[in-house]
């Protein structure tokens, strides 16, 4: 007995022996030039053949790492050390135990390719990849299919990107932006076959000139093309036919070219089915190149918080060209032109839920039906030198539309609406950096923008409304309301770059210079009988206002910089002149002020998976046009309002702190974030009732709200079943003061909401996703009067299985349900759609709404307002489509 445990014990020895002499051990030490070790630093076994990935770690707070590998895989192997602003070294090693130390540079440099690598997600410190094909299945057809299913990354109802939960600033083929923002074009048309790898540039600058000067946290995008998909013209067809009550219609022509010097992106398109063709063409990077609201509109039926797939009735036709040219001194020339024409309908019941205190409330109903007609138009010329110490972006957009609107409202009595406007905008841009190539290499940048949009419109409501304060309280046919609205906005700066400089410090200086002038022209007429209107008298139904606002002043830039640590200061401080002119008033008013204005970033990397990013800001608000004309406004056909012509200010500041954890081995990202802001109005905005009328007007008052929010985010992608699983959830609380029927209301409001979304491959041929969101909002009057929450809860659930000659099948199911107080609605939608791809042709039958579900039911809290729609979705349809590539 003895003797075999013996025995035992020298088999375990012996084999634990064999087992350490068959591996490696490689250790060392990595020292900057000044004896200092570097810590988190990257180190690699790469193999000799291929530079595979064989083991790696990373160092310690001394510099120092370990390294276990098998002597059995190479008798040679190849050592890299990288990270953050220190130049990468590569070694050649034989494969045994030994000690190799390095000592490194620091340089600025953009990690790019070399990265752990995975099955699915590889990357480095500020780049992640997604190996599409990992994430593709038999039902996904252009990229933003696979995108939805990817870790850390969500694409919005409305085709907008986001990377745990901020929306990406920049989008990307193959490095290049074709699109200047308007990416759903290519996320929407692309074929997910062409695409190798996603690519998610985190803290991007996309600037080189102020890549060591200007730090940023915002994230952006970048499509990497398959071989076979560069260098080749495609061009794709979907073509498709159905049924519900009328006949449907879904076609469009997609052609595109992505090379090294060329990028081309056109296609035209129409359908009634109920896809928006003007929201794929929206762009993403801001507002400066989009239309602002009139000020007068057609009340409508506000449409539902869901695809809008499922609720719009349209006839749209629309087409775009994208194009892309790469100079020999590789700047970018692009050209950039859409249009669009749409028909809209809707239809919908709403009751509207006015609250006061002592539990009195003023309820709305109405039954509501819209028609729009719109033709659209937008187009950019733009061109775009990056380089190191020369930078130039130049561009000129232009955007316009025709719009045709009517509505019936019926309540108590027939109400008809007809609404014109035709407003359009343009846009210049200019930006320069020169900097030298010496140490510290200072320069100068300049930015100027500027912009000049006309905002007409023409209202008529009948019968006419308000009759009391326009009419002598007697009732009369109809009311019209004329608006024109015109704004020019130019924004410059100069700034100094590197002017002084201590280690990894650097100030930079600037001067700021902006103009804001506009002009409002409104008048009221109305008609007795028949189409003859006539102006309705009176200086308090009527405006000829101007308003001009000039700032000029200095700042300073405070930049800190090191490996994990970043820090910018940015301190304004300008001259503010505002001047007013109320012509029909015989009044004028003009303030001068001095503003100040600071905002803060800091940045800083705890090792390398996680990063705390903090911001905070003061702002100080002033009232255009749009809150000071002192003349009434028919807004709809319920609301009138008007404003003194008081100067005002609002100030507040905002901040946010953001915890972020991202593991890309485990292809796990997660993230913390608390937001709180706070604000001091110096006037309110008065709601008085005449009924169901509402008119609004200002009132000196200051007033006091502040709202904090804290949201969490987590994203995990599993190896098994290829699972993939996108958790949100966020709390909000929030005081409103609200000003209604001369009663100061301090509102106060509170909402929790989650979602999580999954999908996962049960075999080849299964595949599984499903949506689940749940909120509850409640809000209280004051300290006293609670009002009754709002609690939703809707699941989204779909199945796809291929069978083994090719044919998929796939079928859908979402389940709404809403609690408003002892209120419950709920219903359901189902779809089903069969498939089969024949070598380049895809076809498919697609049955939606199967149990022909008439309305969308939902509720929802607005400031001191609640609202309750049943809103009429698109019946049970039957669309019978190909897309096939032609060349």
């Amino acid at each position: 007995m003895i003797s075999r445990s013996i025995y035992s014990l020298f088999v375990s020895v012996l084999l634990l022996h064999l087992s350490a002499s068959s591996q490696s051990i490689i250790e060392g030490r990595i020292m900057d030039k000044a004896n200092k070790p570097i810590t988190e630093a990257s180190v690699m076994l790469l193999n000799t053949a291929d530079s595979s990935v064989v083991a790696y770690n990373f160092t310690n707070q001394n510099g120092e790492f370990s390294i276990n590998t098998d002597k059995l895989k190479a008798p040679e192997l190849l050592i890299m050390v990288y990270g953050f602003n220190i130049r990468r070294q590569i070694k050649k090693i034989s494969n045994h135990s030994q000690k190799v130390d390095f000592v490194v540079s620091e340089e600025a440099i953009e990690l790019k390719e070399f990265a752990v690598k995975s099955q699915k997600i590889w990357g480095s410190r500020d780049t992640v990849n997604y190996i599409v094909d990992a994430f593709r299945d038999s039902a996904d057809i252009v990229i933003a299919d696979v995108l939805r299913k990817m870790p850390g990354i969500e694409v919005k109802e409305s085709g907008q990107i986001e990377y745990r939960g901020k929306a990406i600033s920049k989008f990307y083929i193959e490095n290049m932006d074709m699109l200047q923002g308007r990416y759903s074009i290519a996320t929407n048309n692309i074929s997910a076959s062409d695409i190798a790898t996603v690519q998610v540039l985190e803290n991007h600058q996309p600037i080189k000139a102020l890549q060591d000067m200007a730090f940023s946290d915002d994230p952006a995008l970048n499509l990497k093309l398959k071989p076979d998909a560069k260098g080749i013209f495609s061009c794709m067809a979907d073509l498709g036919a159905g049924f519900n009550d009328d006949f449907l219609w879904n076609g469009s022509v997609t052609g595109m070219f992505f090379s090294k010097l060329h990028q081309y992106l056109s296609a035209i398109k129409t359908n009634n089915t109920g896809v928006d063709l003007a929201q794929e063409l929206q762009s993403f990077y801001g507002e400066e190149d989009q239309l602002s609201n009139s000020i007068s509109s057609v009340m409508q039926p506000v449409p539902p918080r869901i695809s809008k797939e499922r609720y719009l009735f349209n006839q749209a036709f629309g087409g775009t060209i994208n194009n892309l040219v790469k100079a020999k001194n590789e700047a970018e020339i692009t050209l950039n032109f859409s249009g669009s024409h749409d028909i809209e309908t809707r239809k919908s019941y709403d009751q509207t839920m006015y609250y006061f205190p002592g539990n009195d409330t003023i309820s709305i109903s109405e039954q509501m039906e819209s028609r729009l007609s719109s033709y659209a138009y937008d187009g950019s010329v733009g061109y775009r030198l990056n380089g190191d110490q020369n930078y130039i972006n130049s561009r000129l957009s232009f955007s316009g539309n025709r719009i045709e609107n009517t509505g019936v409202i019926f309540n108590k009595e027939q109400i008809n609406q007809r609404g014109e406007n035709d407003p359009y905008k343009v846009s210049c841009l200019l930006s320069w950096i020169r900097r030298g190539n010496n140490e510290n290499r200072f320069g100068t940048e300049f930015n100027s923008s500027s912009f000049y949009q006309s905002l007409p419109y023409n209202l008529e409501v009948s019968p006419g409304m308000f009759a009391n304060s326009l009419n002598d309280s007697t009732p009369f046919q109809s009311v019209s309301q004329e608006v024109a609205l015109k704004d020019f906005k130019t924004q410059n700066s100069l700034r100094f770059l590197s002017s002084a400089v201590w280690g990894s410090f650097r100030i930079h200086p600037s001067l700021h210079f902006s103009m804001e002038h506009q002009s409002l022209n409104t008048q009221m007429s109305k008609s007795l009988d028949g189409d003859i209107f006539s102006d309705i008298q009176g200086d308090s139904l009527r405006n000829d206002v101007t308003w001009m606002r000039l700032k000029a002043g200095v700042s300073l830039t405070l930049t800190y910089q090191s490996r994990n640590f970043r820090f910018e200061l940015f301190t304004p401080l300008q001259y503010q002149s505002i001047s007013l002119v109320d012509k029909p008033k015989s009044a004028e008013a003009d303030q001068y002020r001095m503003t100040f204005q600071p905002q803060a970033k800091v940045s800083y990397a705890i090792g390398s998976h996680w990063q705390v990013i903090g911001s905070w800001f003061m702002y100080n608000y002033n009232p255009t046009l749009r809150n000071l004309y002192s003349g009434y406004v028919l807004q709809n056909y319920r609301t009138m309002s008007h404003y003194d012509s008081r100067l005002s200010d609002s100030y507040g500041q905002q901040g946010s702190l953001t915890l972020s954890y991202k593991d890309i081995i485990r292809f796990f990202f997660t993230n913390l974030e608390v937001r709180y802001s706070r604000y001091l109005n110096e006037v309110m905005y008065s709601q008085s009732f005449e009924g169901s009328l509402m008119k609004i007007s200002s009132v000196d008052l200051e007033n006091r709200g502040n709202y904090l929010s804290i949201t969490a985010r987590a994203s995990k992608g599993f190896d098994w079943k290829k699972l993939s699983v996108n958790m949100e959830a966020s709390w909000g609380k929030g005081l409103t003061p609200q000003l209604r029927q001369n009663n100061l209301i301090n509102y106060r409001n509170q909402g929790v909401n989650g979602n999580i979304t999954l999908s996962l491959a049960f075999t080849e041929r299964l595949q599984f996703a499903n949506k689940s969101s749940w909120s509850s909002v409640s809000g209280r009057i004051d300290d006293d009067e609670k009002l009754e929450p709002i609690n939703s809860f809707i699941d989204a659930a779909s199945v796809n299985y291929t069978f083994p000659n090719g044919i998929v099948f796939s079928m859908g199911f979402e389940y709404y349900d809403t609690h408003t107080g002892g209120t419950k609605q709920s219903f359901y939608l189902v779809d089903s759609g069969v498939s089969y791809t024949w070598k380049r042709v895809r076809v498919a039958v697609d049955y939606s709404n199967i149990l022909n579900t008439k309305n969308y039911v939902y509720a929802y809290f607005d400031n001191l307002s609640s609202y309750y729609s049943e809103y009429r979705i698109r019946p049970s349809s039957i669309l019978f489509s190909a897309r096939f590539k032609i060349y």
